[in-house]
């Protein structure tokens, strides 16, 4: 008699080996077409490249046009048959060369297509743009952040005194009328507030 159990762990076990088998020959397949995008990529953008073509010939109807391209004039050209984004992106490879060709030089691994291209320089942009804020960020002072200044201490009736002479003199007034002055005000305090004064004093 059969072990069922048995039967049923070879089956699994030879749809396993199947499926990593076909997965294997993907991933041929897929390192194949990758690779064969690459080269049709750095074919296309070369100086005479299909890619460098499309987009100097959209940069020149879109002068023409004075910014939108019209859909006849595409037509008269032939190229109303290349996809939308495919024309878009060479347009824009060709407006951004200088700087799209020093990122490409810079890559490790290199691009299959405009879109990825213009996916990873978008991305750096943006991390440099977000790297510039924050340092600016950071040689700003903060809002709470003001000038320390020593704090007044308070002062004293000797203090007082000299001010009061330096103001006097500085703006010739007597100092006998001010003296005239506080007594008349030193009369009408009441008694309670004559004994702060002298607390304070």
């Amino acid at each position: 008699m059969t072990n069922t159990n048995t039967a049923n762990t070879d089956t699994n076990t030879a749809v396993l080996a199947t499926l990593e088998l076909q997965g294997a020959d993907i991933a041929r397949q897929w390192k194949a077409i990758t690779k064969g995008d690459k080269a049709r990529f750095t074919q296309h953008t070369q100086a005479n490249g299909f890619d460098m073509q499309l987009g100097k010939l959209m940069v020149a109807l879109s002068e023409e046009c004075e910014g939108r391209i019209k859909s006849t004039r595409l037509a008269d050209c032939g190229i109303n048959v290349v996809d939308k984004r495919r024309r878009s992106e060479a347009m824009w490879f060709v407006n951004n060369e200088v700087e799209a060709r020093e990122f490409i030089a810079k890559s490790k691994k290199g691009f299959t297509s405009l879109s990825a291209l213009q996916k990873a320089m978008a991305v750096a942009n943006k991390k440099a743009s977000s790297k510039d804020d924050t340092a600016s960020t950071k040689d700003k002072p903060k809002a709470d952040e003001s000038p320390k200044t020593s704090e007044a201490k308070p002062a004293n009736k000797d203090t007082i005194f000299k001010e009061l002479l330096a103001i006097c003199k500085a703006s010739d007034v007597n100092i006998m009328d001010i003296a005239e002055m506080l007594m008349l005000e030193a009369e009408m305090l009441t008694p309670e507030e004559l004994a702060d004064e002298k607390k304070v004093a």
